[in-house]
């Protein structure tokens, strides 16, 4: 996997993915989960404002990887399912011209998310647009895939063009399980998620946006 680009925290998936081939000794079910592995370095790889396509490459083959499991296995599977329901949740959210690049939440342990309270945001905010200001959000999921917590930077501006290095302290709450990070401008309507996607939403909903 590249060492320049990350997977956005939400779908780094790989630990699920490794529930889901434990759960199952399905043929079928065992190709599909390879292709997901294969399919998410691809978008790894990929900068922010290409991955679409890939996006929803994955998402079909984990609908297909649904319908090849059960029990455990399909339990698993349904959690894909959902953190890609969110991701979509957090792009609809997300400025068209603001971008993290390698957003993490990292402590001295291995596991940011372990235990509540203070942990580091670091990352590479990348303004593609004009002078604005901006914002930084971090919302935590559950292991039921439920939002719990959500926390948000101060306002700061930004020149046109500008790249700037994050180093942010933000508060983790107990129980989480995974987070979606999102760059916005606080003053665009078009970054207001109300009809944003959910998980189990069958419709799922396009935009130019993106989270990284």
């Amino acid at each position: 996997m590249s060492s320049q680009r990350r997977l956005p925290p939400i779908i780094d998936i790989g630990d699920a993915l490794d529930r889901v081939a434990a759960a199952t000794d399905d043929p079928e079910a065992t190709g599909y989960i390879q292709e997901i592995r294969d399919g998410l370095e691809e978008l790894a790889a990929r900068p922010p404002e290409a991955r679409e396509s890939q996006v929803q490459t994955l998402e079909h083959l984990v609908d297909s990887l649904l319908t090849h499991v059960d029990d455990d296995a399909a339990l698993w599977a349904k959690t894909i399912q959902n953190r890609f329901a969110n991701y979509r949740h957090a792009r609809r959210g997300s400025s068209r011209t603001l971008h993290v690049s390698n957003g993490r939440l990292e402590r001295e342990d291995d596991n940011p998310l372990a235990l509540a309270g203070e942990a580091q945001l670091r990352g590479t905010l990348i303004n593609n647009g004009e002078a604005t200001d901006a914002m930084v959000s971090l919302a935590f999921y559950d292991e039921t895939d439920r939002a719990v917590w959500k926390v948000e930077s101060r306002e700061f501006a930004v020149m046109a063009g500008e790249t700037r290095e994050l180093d942010l302290t933000v508060y983790v709450p107990e129980g989480a399980e995974y987070y979606a990070l999102a760059a916005f401008e606080p003053d665009d309507p078009a970054t207001v998620a109300e009809d944003a996607p959910t998980p189990g939403d069958a419709k799922r909903r396009e935009d130019g946006s993106y989270v990284d």
